[in-house]
């Protein structure tokens, strides 16, 4: 396989700890402390946690900092190549169905969340082993990750020493942008299913004689129900370095790789037991809508009956935080469901079209399967 994994194996059968690293660091720059060369999870948790396996994984970083258009959606390309890679070197090691636990520094976070939804989306036959790395996982370690995006302000700062021109992905960072929303919409629905540990930085860092934060610490970590939080006493780029057992923030990041570890193997094989059942539910489905009869091109149909929904098939689901919009909603229910009435004064079968329009980040994605959800049976 590419070099853009690192594996480190042990006889034990035990969770994996994957660490994915941020913009502006390679994986080792990111663990290793500058004056004692201490790699923490290598020389420090490998020590007293023998057992565990530890991968790392390094994309082009570099690729996002360069200014320019480049492709569309960089994330979610980035988010396809580390899922299929992650599932070969896994099925390679005879650890398809092993426990992950992750460790994501800075923008690692949002590329594993993008995967995730990525990995749970894959239900077709030829890719559903896709969705081995949507079902292993067991918990996350955000190290601060901008959930919630950085002010423009913050994003020239931390860019400052790579390039004096801002990156046009360095750009889709910012706070509401509309990559961050679809991340986050795609991701809330299956965070549920994690133990999340979210960790902000206590201290500023400096760059030509400024102080500022990177990821704030509402961005690093938000009001999310059931996750665990804490603020590391570093600042961004020293959050996963650490010299010494001693240091608190290894302290507090230890204790929760190790209760993880020891909780993670049962429930992730209840998981697989609930996901073959899953599995085998939707093969049967996907056989009976291949039996189904088909309705011949053209053919005549009562226009002035009524049908109910027979189908709903939706991606995603809408955010559990997405709230308002009644008025609109009840608008658009009025809309769609007034009969079109014909100049002969009968009742006409046909689709509705309605265009939803609004800024980016408005909420026109989570309206719409808001909407779906609470009309499915109409």
């Amino acid at each position: 396989m590419a070099s853009h994994v690192t594996l480190t194996l042990s006889q034990v059968a035990a969770p994996m700890h994957l660490v994915l690293h941020g913009l502006f660091e390679s994986t080792l720059e990111s663990l290793t402390e500058s004056t004692t060369g201490i790699v923490w999870i290598r020389d420090l948790f490998l020590s007293t946690s023998p057992q565990s396996r530890v991968l790392t994984y390094d994309y082009d970083n570099h690729a996002l900092l360069r200014p320019g258009t480049g492709i569309v959606d960089p994330l979610l390309s980035l988010a396809t190549t580390f899922l299929g890679e992650l599932v070969a070197e896994r099925a390679l090691a005879g650890a398809f169905n092993r426990p992950i636990v992750f460790i994501c520094h800075g923008f690692g976070g949002l590329l594993l969340k993008r995967a995730l939804a990525l990995s749970y989306s894959r239900l077709g036959k030829s890719t559903e082993r896709l969705r081995s790395i949507y079902v292993s996982t067991y918990a996350i370690l955000f190290v601060g990750t901008p959930h919630q995006g950085m002010p423009k302000s913050a994003l020239r700062f931390a860019h400052a020493p790579h390039t004096a021109e801002l990156s046009r992905f360095m750009s889709n960072l910012v706070i509401g942008s509309e990559m961050l929303n679809e991340v986050a919409d795609q991701f809330m629905p299956i965070m549920k299913q994690y133990r999340v540990f979210n960790f902000w930085e206590e201290l500023q860092s400096e760059v030509d004689g400024t102080m500022s934060y990177v990821v704030d610490r509402d961005s690093a970590a938000p009001n999310w129900a059931d996750t665990e939080q804490c603020g590391i006493r570093s600042p961004h780029s020293g959050m996963l370095k650490f010299d010494s057992a001693k240091d608190s923030g290894y302290i507090v990041i230890t204790e929760a790789l190790t209760r993880y570890t020891r909780s993670a193997p049962d429930a992730i094989k209840s998981r697989w037991i609930n996901e073959k059942q899953f599995l085998d539910s939707e093969h049967r489905k996907q056989a009976e809508e291949l039996l189904k009869p088909q309705l011949a091109c053209g053919s005549s149909m009562d226009k002035d009956a009524e049908y109910d929904t027979e189908f709903y098939l939706v991606s995603h689901c809408s955010s559990i935080q997405f709230t308002g919009r009644k008025q609109q909603a009840q608008a658009l229910k009025e809309k769609l469901h007034r009969p079109i009435i014909s100049p002969d004064q009968k009742t006409r079968g046909e689709h509705k079209i309605v265009v939803i329009h609004g800024l980016g980040g408005s909420g026109k994605t989570q309206f719409c399967l808001r909407y779906a959800e609470e009309n499915r049976r109409r």
